[in-house]
């Protein structure tokens, strides 16, 4: 008996030796890990915010109606086709056999709980509401298709649909916001498995309709920059977002590559002028912007990636101002400008930002160096991510600062009406509310003409570039670091193309 046992365990024995020969090699799972500065304060709620770092996130999880490329020209995307039925009235076509992560097919019923949603008293916080406030209601056609219908006119009413993001309906109603964000359900390319206080681990959703060629994405929260850097050139990280030109050379010396582009938006040292003070002047805000010399700091900063902003809006968007031009160097002015506003000594102002944001410290320490030539102080303080956002995006007082960092964005709608709407009386909590141009914002939304429209933007732009309602410093040029494993990468918007991402020996 003890033979044949010991015969059967020789037999067993070979037959698995020869299965591990002959059997084809099994692939190794391919984990995508990505550093950012933060993780999105608000979890994974669809519907927090279009700004970064949330985006990095809610990009991989949730799709959106329509998209942008890279020359911000709109594509469709979970919606295939629409029409605008009259002046207030959108109707939407969905893609067909689309399924979220969880197995529930999208319907049309999800444009309904998502535009519920915006409209309820529930959300009067979210930063996706201040962006689409012109929603009323939605009537459901059939299985993939809803008319939304606005509550005034929105001539191009499609291109703010990349930020209408579909959530399985009923399960957003059953969980609510904050259940929902702690177990997100999407149609994208990866689906959540973990969320940690510093890591949030993914898996692909192999059910998407554009389904990923990765097996697993990780995104860690590493604040610092110079970590950011190390972790890519130690293999801890394939991919470091948010880095400075400074990094550049760190990057390529260790055998890395770095990516450089243009964003979409302006950076600027936007204020806060709705509590009164020096900075409610438009004579003290002009003076500011004379004596940042925008030239050298792009000089010396930004290697001449980029240029001096004339306006509010980039390049890129529809009614930006060809005409315009940016607020020259002159110390001398900004002298004459504040002391005319009685401020003939200066004064001082607090400027929030967030930690981890690239060259910004530099930035924003020779933009307090400029403004210190001409008797103004610019203390910066620095927030983790979670607390500047909440701060600036949530709190009326603002933390008692004077100025932000808050970027100028054509994304995600590719108007210039966008960064207007966002620096204006509608943004709740306002940073800046001037009564005086909302009628002309009011106006140019709901105009259909498109030479009248565009002549409304240049106006706008004109009139925002001389009551400075920002410093604008320049477009902003993005910058990230990959490992040579990475193929396919792009950065578009803030939004990570992770569905196109490989990772190869």
């Amino acid at each position: 008996m003890l033979l044949l046992k010991a015969g059967v365990r020789f037999a067993l024995s070979s037959i698995v030796l020869l299965s591990l020969v002959w059997a084809p090699a099994v692939q190794a799972e391919k984990t995508l890990r990505v550093a950012v500065n933060a993780l999105p304060p608000f979890l994974g709620h669809p519907f927090a915010t279009t700004a970064r770092p949330t985006v990095f996130t809610t990009g991989a999880i949730y799709d959106g109606l329509v998209k942008f490329d890279g020359a911000g020209t709109i594509m469709p995307w979970l919606a295939t086709a629409w029409e605008n039925v009259d002046e207030h009235t959108w109707r939407f076509a969905l893609r067909d056999d689309v399924v979220f992560s969880n197995g529930t097919p999208l319907t049309s019923d999800s444009i309904k709980a998502a535009v519920n949603w915006l409209t309820s008293d529930a959300s009067v916080r979210d930063g996706v509401r201040g962006e689409i406030q012109f929603l009323k209601n939605v009537r459901i056609i059939d299985r993939l298709t809803a008319e939304i219908t606005t509550a005034y006119p929105v001539p191009n009413m499609p291109n703010y649909m990349g930020s209408l993001i579909m959530v399985d309906a009923q399960r957003f109603r059953e969980l609510g916001r904050q259940g929902y964000a702690e177990a997100p359900v999407g149609t994208g390319p990866f689906k959540v498995e973990s969320w940690k206080a510093s890591s949030i681990s993914m898996t692909a959703n192999r059910s998407s309709w554009h389904a990923p060629k990765l097996d697993r994405l990780e995104i860690i929260a590493v604040p610092d920059i110079s970590g950011r850097v190390q972790g890519l050139l130690s293999g801890r990280v394939d991919i470091a977002v948010g880095l400075g030109p400074d990094e550049r050379l760190s990057v390529e010396a260790g055998g890395a590559v770095s990516k450089a582009w243009l964003d979409p938006s302006v950076a600027a040292i936007s204020f806060v002028t709705v509590h009164g003070g020096p900075l409610a002047d438009v004579r003290v805000r002009q003076a500011l912007n004379y004596a940042v010399n925008k030239t050298a700091i792009i000089d010396n900063l930004f290697e001449g990636l980029t240029t001096p902003a004339t306006q509010g809006v980039s390049h890129q968007a529809y009614g930006y101002n060809p005409d315009l031009r940016p607020y020259p160097y002159d110390p001398d002015k900004a002298k004459s400008l504040l002391a005319e506003a009685g401020y003939p000594d200066g004064f001082e102002f607090v400027f929030l930002t967030q930690t981890g944001l690239g060259s910004g410290t530099l930035l924003f320490q020779q933009v307090a160096a400029d403004l210190a030539r001409v008797g103004v102080t610019m203390e910066v303080r620095q927030l983790p991510a979670a607390a500047y956002l909440n701060t600036i995006l949530r709190d009326p007082t603002h933390g008692g600062a004077g100025a932000h960092s808050t970027i100028w964005p054509a994304w995600p709608i590719f108007d210039a009406l966008r960064p207007l709407l966002m620096h204006s009386c509608r943004r709740v909590p306002a940073w800046h509310c001037d009564d005086a141009i909302q009628p002309k914002i009011e106006e140019a939304l709901v105009e259909w003409d498109p030479v009248r429209g565009l002549q409304l933007r240049h106006e706008l732009m004109d009139y925002t570039r001389d009551t400075a309602p920002a410093i604008f410093l320049h477009e902003s040029p993005e910058f990230s670091g990959l490992s040579r494993h990475v193929t396919g990468y792009k950065q578009m918007h803030g939004y990570i193309n992770y569905h196109e991402i490989d990772l190869v020996d």
